[in-house]
């Protein structure tokens, strides 16, 4: 139950801002129009409608720029004050004046998100904000770790005077309640302006928190419609204005609320955001979710490896890599056949192995286990990708007590990628020196086949299993996409004959397997 006085709670709907990392801040026209409808019925005090941002050389929607004319149609749709965010990360004070002058008489709160890092270049351009006429809130994110960054000082004292709200974010999803009522009262010795709360929802806690933090003082708390925010999303706007609505008799049009939340099932049907095990491990453990993700996402690391990783511990069941030796072939091998996850190898499996066994000098790369089973019993050298958790993969499809054509791979010691090694192969591994690509990609299980192809001295490479990816793509399809394309062209660049034998997306020659054997 609610205790204390709530009549000064404000609540602060931001589903069009966090919600735009889902779908690149573009939003249905329709949509948004509903949003507004229902949201104007609600007890809503703030409804933030996205970032103000400067360009960037990659595509976001209307909601990440707002350009005049969208701001003009969210003030005549939208009854509610209306709030931005500026990323305080890449916005400067010399920017201000063309970022903010659209938004006068148009815009009621400017919130800024702030590193802990930035804390003192914050306070100015939070000053500077507040000079220009807007109510300004310093949102202060990565709460969980806020001890780390040592910020309970007399910095704080300064943000009384440059903003009229704080925020504390709990960018991980990570805090406790026990947490929330802990930096409150340290919080409170050195601010005198209204406090709020965004939480986010990775341990399933955003609500548990967010009234901890109403208990504690809270006077505006961030929410959104079924929750639709980066990562594991946040607060849910419907639950907590029907809590509020039973404990503290706030009138709440519940019909509006129901035909608000319908509007968006399509969206979290197609996008399914919401907690899960990695996004629990983000919180847990106060690491970005986005990482995180990636890593299990892209490169299919090992849960165990990433936790491990933040501790810099490494388990039992990973080999030090300090006793892993440099690979350092001793003969060249001219052609190559890289061997990538997609279904086109096993539907052309015949093929491949009569070409294979037709060419024992060929030489194997996997960069994933999936295909492996095409290639048994086959005389050619073959060299296995470990990255991340494949270890585990091959140690379930494949006899590892036959090894002797076999060569495992790991990243470069130095890499952030920890790789599972079975201990029956830890004789018959070897570690990369360095991936010369570019620093970017040595997390790519590409671009380590590539480099075990560049170290051989491969004149001629052959790809299987590179299929790209269909019209349906995800994010971070689209992402591997992209990075295996540049890996390709960089090879291609060095003058190295590079030839997809199976159907590909991917812009690479093309050599039909059958028209090789």
């Amino acid at each position: 139950m609610l205790k204390g006085n709530t009549s000064k709670l404000e609540l602060l709907d931001c589903t069009l801002r966090d919600g735009g990392y889902y779908t690149n801040w573009d939003f249905d026209k329709s949509l948004v129009d509903n949003y507004f409808s229902e949201i104007n019925k609600l007890p809503i005090d703030y409804v933030e409608i996205g970032y103000r941002s400067k360009e960037k050389n990659t595509y976001e929607g209307a909601y990440y720029y707002l350009p005049h004319f969208i701001l003009k149609d969210c003030k005549k749709k939208c009854n509610k004050k209306l709030a931005i965010i500026l990323n305080e990360k890449e916005v400067e004070i010399h920017d201000l004046e063309s970022l903010l002058k659209p938004c006068k008489g148009i815009i009621d709160l400017i919130r800024i998100a702030v590193d802990p890092n930035n804390l003192l270049r914050a306070i100015e351009l939070s000053r500077e904000i507040k000079q220009q006429g807007f109510k300004v809130c310093f949102n202060l994110m990565y709460a969980s770790k806020w001890e780390e960054y040592s910020i309970f000082n007399e910095a704080l004292i300064q943000i009384n005077e440059a903003s009229d709200y704080f925020y504390i974010v709990d960018s991980y999803g990570g805090l406790f309640p026990g947490d929330v009522e802990n930096i409150f009262i340290e919080i409170k010795k050195y601010l005198t302006i209204p406090i709020g709360f965004h939480g986010h929802d990775n341990l399933e806690l955003a609500l548990m928190n967010s009234l901890t933090a109403i208990q504690n003082g809270a006077q505006i708390i961030d929410s959104t419609v079924l929750g639709m925010g980066r990562g594991a999303g946040n607060l849910k706007t419907e639950l907590i204005l029907t809590l509020l609505n039973k404990q503290k008799d706030l009138s709440v049009n519940f019909d509006s609320l129901f035909n608000l939340t319908n509007s968006f099932i399509y969206l979290k049907e197609e996008h399914n955001w919401g907690t899960n095990l990695p996004y629990m491990i983000s919180g847990t453990f106060s690491m970005p979710q986005d990482a995180v993700m990636n890593k299990v996402k892209m490169r299919y690391s090992s849960l165990n490896s990433i936790i491990n990783d933040n501790f810099s511990k490494a388990p039992n069941s990973y080999k030090n890599l300090e006793e892993i030796s440099v690979f350092n072939p001793m003969q060249n091998i001219d052609s190559v056949l890289i061997v990538g996850g997609g279904r086109s190898t096993q539907l052309n499996a015949k093929a491949h192995y009569e070409f294979l066994k037709q060419h024992p000098e060929i030489a194997i790369i996997y960069v994933s286990s999936k295909n492996v089973m095409v290639f048994s019993y086959l005389l050619n050298k073959q060299f296995h990708c470990l990255t991340g958790k494949e270890g585990y993969r091959l140690e379930s499809m494949i006899d590892l007590s036959e090894v002797s054509t076999k060569t495992f791979i790991i990243p470069p010691k130095r890499s952030p990628i920890v790789s599972y090694v079975p201990k029956k192969l830890e004789e018959h591994t070897k570690a990369i020196s360095t991936i010369d690509f570019e620093d970017q990609f040595e997390e790519s299980a590409t671009a380590l086949a590539f480099q075990i192809a560049a170290d051989l001295n491969a004149q001629t490479i052959y790809l299987t299993g590179y299929d790209g990816y269909s019209v349906s793509i995800q994010k971070e399809e689209l992402e591997l996409f992209e990075e295996n394309q540049i890996i390709f062209d960089n090879i291609i660049s060095r003058g190295i004959d590079l030839y997809s034998i199976t159907p590909s997306l991917y812009h690479v020659k093309s050599k039909s397997i059958y028209q090789l054997l």
